[in-house]
């Protein structure tokens, strides 16, 4: 293999950013980050990608651990791609950060501009105004993939990716304060009748915490509040307090089967 890409994706759309990259690429592998959540990462190839969605303004907690466990020793050239709903603030600088902490590099870092499928997220007052600070949206993927690339092909070396400074300062201030309260987010879900027992939630949860008490979902505080055991749940049992349940769910490339990771 020539390039590995470590993806974290709950609602499909941080893979289909990830299998476009590979397949355009060849000779690639692609592997999920929660899988190397208690195990050291090494990827043994010239490139490496790192693919993610945006939380509050930064990487999921599990993708800012999983760089703390991944040896890019030998690696020749390492980038990223971050997709967010509509800002990103100063996430990618955030990521290169954290890579130079562990004595590694971000060679480039991409932002991209996806669906969003969270219920009620553009309704939040917070959102609105870090997205009125950041300036213009960053294109979608599907309009910037060729030119990831083509970077990424030929080994193009630049500043990652941010928001306009005012909304990357404010953002990146949401997103530590958010940290230290993701775990416990999972007090959020509710689980209706519907729930059928079937287990869905345990096995594509990309912290593993969830498990089945009763025949029901139990959270256990160590959430990344990804949402993914609400989307992929087959009879729309579990759901946010508060919230309706969202019309768009999640990407239509992906299925349940491609996000199970254990």
């Amino acid at each position: 293999m020539t390039t590995t890409i470590y993806y974290y994706s709950a609602t499909g759309n941080s893979l289909v950013i990830a299998r476009a990259i590979a397949e355009a690429l060849g000779d690639t592998q692609l592997l999920p980050v929660a899988r190397y959540r208690k195990e050291r990462a090494e990827p043994g190839t010239a490139r490496v990608g790192i693919i993610f969605p945006i939380h509050a303004w930064g990487p999921p907690r599990t993708v800012e651990e999983f760089i703390q466990n991944l040896d890019l020793s030998g690696v020749r050239y390492s980038f990223a791609v971050a997709s967010c709903g509509g800002t990103a603030a100063g996430a990618l600088p955030k990521l290169r950060k954290a890579l130079r902490r562990n004595g590694a590099e971000l060679h480039a870092g991409f932002m991209v501009r996806s669906p969003g499928y969270m219920a009620g997220g553009d309704r939040n007052p917070m959102i609105e105004m870090v997205r009125k600070l950041s300036g213009k949206l960053f294109p979608t993927a599907e309009e910037r993939l060729p030119e990831i690339i083509q970077c990424v092909r030929s080994e193009k070396r630049m500043k990652p990716d941010r928001n306009a400074l005012p909304g990357a300062i404010l953002g990146d201030f949401f997103h530590t304060k958010a940290g230290s309260q993701f775990a416990g987010l999972d007090a959020s879900y509710e689980v209706s009748e519907n729930c059928k027992s079937c287990g869905n939630c345990t096995r594509i949860c990309p912290r593993g915490n969830v498990t089945l008490l009763d025949g029901k979902p139990t959270w256990h505080h160590d959430c990344d509040f990804c949402g993914a055991c609400a989307t992929w749940c087959a009879n729309n049992a579990i759901g946010f307090k508060g919230m309706p349940p969202s019309s768009r769910k999640h990407n239509m490339q992906v299925t349940r089967a491609d996000l199970v990771w254990a």
